[in-house]
């Protein structure tokens, strides 16, 4: 684990990450009223109308959490495994990919769940419930988005072995090309598709990794293609031959 990390990286994060909890246990209210809700900040308070303080809460929460576990995962194991996979050997290659990218979630998994400690805190002080069901499942949709948008940028790495800056940025695109195709997967017959197309649309679409969060993650059709597909891909990449990069 020592590639993605020395140990006293990971007790700074955690030490960081515990700060902020006391921060946001310390400074951080929220109270629900007859009159509407409000947040107390330091003591001042920010009224939110006639809102639910619980679905104003999660509504900002859940969002928040499914992107940054998935970029936390992603960028915290993206350049070890990245350098891992360049080797000249491929066995090495596939040693870099497969257990690389294995150690690399892991890495990615720790760090991420550390920094949401202050999320949950948060979570109880302002609804007084700190694992309500919908953190729970934006948490393991952004694991899950994480790990795949690892992969694709481990295959991305390999394919654009002049750029791994490149190669994280075009995932990062590819996120958010996924939901604009959807639109089609929704009105594509409307507009003259075949029931084919519309159908080799909806796989292309599992491969990519969402911006949104995903309705069905597990799904038959979903898991196999979100993970395996890029899985095997990146199996494919890494018998092409090594290059250096510039």
């Amino acid at each position: 684990m020592d590639r993605f990390g020395s140990s006293k990286l990971r007790i700074t994060w955690a030490l960081i990450s515990l700060f902020v909890t006391g921060l946001v246990v310390m400074a951080v209210r929220g109270q629900q009223g007859e009159g509407g809700s409000q947040i107390l900040l330091f003591g001042t308070a920010i009224p939110l109308g006639a809102d639910s303080l619980r679905s104003y809460a999660l509504g900002n929460l859940v969002g928040a959490m499914y992107w940054a576990v998935s970029l936390v995962v992603l960028l915290g194991a993206f350049v070890p495994v990245s350098q891992w996979t360049a080797a000249a050997a491929r066995g090495e290659r596939f040693k870099g990919f497969f257990a690389g990218t294995g150690l690399g979630f892991a890495h990615g998994l720790f760090l991420s769940q550390v920094a949401l400690i202050p999320v949950w805190a948060l979570s109880w002080r302002l609804i007084g419930e700190a694992f309500p069901p919908e953190l729970l499942r934006a948490d393991l949709h952004g694991l899950l988005l994480g790990l795949q948008m690892l992969l694709w940028s481990v295959l991305l790495s390999r394919l654009l072995k002049s750029s791994a800056g490149l190669a994280l940025l075009l995932t990062l695109l590819l996120r958010e090309l996924g939901p604009r195709l959807s639109f089609f997967l929704d009105f594509g017959q409307d507009l003259g598709w075949t029931a084919g197309q519309v159908k080799v649309l909806e796989v292309f679409v599992r491969l990519l990794p969402m911006a949104q969060l995903p309705s069905d993650p597990f799904s038959p059709l979903a898991l196999p293609l979100s993970i395996g597909g890029p899985l095997v891909l990146g199996a494919l990449a890494m018998l092409l031959p090594a290059g250096g990069r510039k």
